[in-house]
């Protein structure tokens, strides 16, 4: 090869692409809110079991200006709480069927819950619905054999859910 051409291709940046088939691109925090998840790195397997993946979100609102005809809304990154764009590690114990994230890489300040309801009405559903930040969903991404069931159970609550809206004629 070409001394220069080696050169050019050793000094040119080579730009690694994390694939991000392993969390939820977005989901819901609120009305006019969501959490945008970026994917930094592979998953891998804890000692314990758990599987973790390192992401970054961003969390965005929209913001509207209600004196305007039509109605002008834009989003912009949330200075609310907490920053809009942290790095934070998810977790999923694929068996246990828990899911936590923690800005820790250890789970030391994790916040875990279930991703199914233990208790009420909804004992055995999946927790997919953003008021719970859609633990069932973003544990899903990680455990996909073991999600089977849940997303079912999903598919058949909408499917029953259109049902009782249509009409009969």
């Amino acid at each position: 090869m070409n001394p220069l051409l080696l050169s050019l291709v050793l000094s040119t940046p080579h730009v690694i692409s994390v694939p991000q088939d392993h969390v939820l691109p977005v989901f819901g925090c609120g009305t006019g809110c969501r959490v945008e998840t970026e994917q930094l790195a592979l998953p891998e397997r804890m000692p314990d079991g758990w599987w973790r993946v390192k992401v970054r979100q961003s969390t965005w609102i929209q913001r509207c200006d209600w004196d305007t005809t039509p109605l002008e809304c834009v989003d912009e990154l949330w200075e609310g709480r907490t920053p809009p764009i942290k790095d934070l590690w998810l977790f999923a114990d694929c068996p246990g069927k828990r899911f936590a994230s923690s800005r820790n890489p250890d789970r030391s300040d994790a916040w875990e819950q279930s991703v199914f309801h233990e208790e009420g009405d909804w004992k055995g559903t999946p927790k997919f619905q953003n008021v719970y930040a859609a633990p069932f969903l973003r544990w899903a991404k990680l455990c996909p054999a073991e999600a089977v069931e849940g997303k079912q159970q999903i598919k058949d609550m909408f499917r029953s859910l259109r049902k009782a809206f249509e009409t009969k004629e």
